[in-house]
């Protein structure tokens, strides 16, 4: 019941509990009789598309946080590698180092990757500009 409440504050949403017990036969509700009466007449007053349209159960709930966390897990791997390439490049341009052996093949086609999607064109667009500069009289 203090959770209903809570949540029905915080979300600024109309909820309602029925509560049975198997050892008393009069249910226990909240947030009052008049309460879960106009809770439950405004959700059968919905068309049927619209009751269900947020409904899971356990399985298909689980299931979409299993896709979240893993969306959110490959951003993260994403912005890892990105701020790991960046370092790469940072250390060789400022120590001259490049330590490649360390990277397995496919590291190196992911690295090539983000070196053509990252600063070819902004490389690219620096020349430009450098050649029409030295065409200007």
């Amino acid at each position: 019941m203090k959770k209903a409440n809570e949540l029905s504050t915080l979300c600024g949403i109309q909820a309602c509990v029925i509560v049975y017990d198997q050892n008393n036969p009069q249910a226990e509700v909240w947030p009052s009789d008049s309460g879960v009466k106009s809770v439950l007449s405004r959700f059968r007053s919905l068309s049927e598309f619209e009751r269900s349209k947020k409904m899971v159960d356990q399985e298909v709930f689980l299931r979409e946080s299993i896709e979240k966390r893993h969306g959110q897990l490959k951003k993260q791997r994403e912005e890892t590698r990105k701020k790991e390439f960046t370092d790469i490049i940072n250390n060789y341009i400022h120590n001259g180092e490049f330590k490649s052996n360390l990277m397995s093949k496919d590291d190196l086609a992911v690295f090539s990757s983000f070196i053509d999607e990252n600063y070819l064109k902004e490389i690219n667009q620096k020349m430009q500009g450098m050649k029409i500069e030295a065409q200007d009289p």
